[in-house]
């Protein structure tokens, strides 16, 4: 009876230790399979502030020319089109380099090219995609005119782009594509000086 006994607590020992093994493994593979993401940035609109988090795998590139001639190609060989690329925004998956990095060296390459930093909507790789090919919607007080816009602009350093069909008064300002796209449309909104800015999004679709 005592040797069954002794089997019995020896068998529910090793079934003990051998759950939190399990448990542990759990975490890692959802982990693996939807990498989080550490740099959020704020963003506005007419609704107010949102988050976008940098994806320091991805890099954007806004051209027609095929992506063998690519200066991102070109730079990083590994690196490979994402399939959420479509139009003239094609997004670049890399191998092992920073996309800071491998962006200098493609802006030195094409100076003229248009590249740009992937943001995620939700902190983790697999959330939809966005970028900036350059430009800031702005949106001004409806009494405004269009001269009174340009001056407004000029005043700031930007110029205007074209006037959009969607309110009264909204205009596309022209900016560098990148950061700078960002950081000028949350100065403008920041500035109270307009009803909203609002960086010019490339945003993915999805097909699903």
């Amino acid at each position: 009876m005592v040797s069954k006994s002794i089997g019995l607590l020896a068998l529910l020992g090793a079934l003990a230790l051998g759950a939190p093994a399990q448990a542990q493994d759990a975490p890692a593979k959802g982990k693996n399979a939807s990498a989080a993401l550490s740099s959020p940035y704020a963003w506005y609109d007419a609704d107010g502030e949102h988050t976008a988090w940098l994806n320091p795998a991805l890099i954007a590139e806004f051209s027609t020319r095929p992506a063998s001639e690519s200066a991102v190609a070109r730079t990083h060989p590994a690196a490979l089109t994402e399939l959420a690329s479509r139009g003239v925004a094609r997004i670049w998956r890399l191998d092992g380099e920073g996309a800071e990095r491998v962006l200098q060296a493609a802006r030195a390459v094409d100076p003229a090219g248009k590249f740009s930093p992937v943001f995620s909507d939700g902190a983790t790789d697999d959330s939809r995609k966005r970028a900036l090919p350059g430009g800031v919607i702005v949106t001004f007080q409806s009494t405004w005119t269009e001269p009174q816009v340009r001056a407004w602009a000029a005043a700031q350093g930007l110029s205007v782009a074209n006037k959009l069909a969607i309110g009264p008064s909204v205009y596309v300002l022209n900016t560098a594509p990148g950061f700078a796209a960002l950081e000028t449309a949350n100065r403008i909104h920041r500035s109270g000086e307009v009803v909203s800015a609002e960086p010019n999004w490339w945003v993915e679709v999805s097909t699903r």
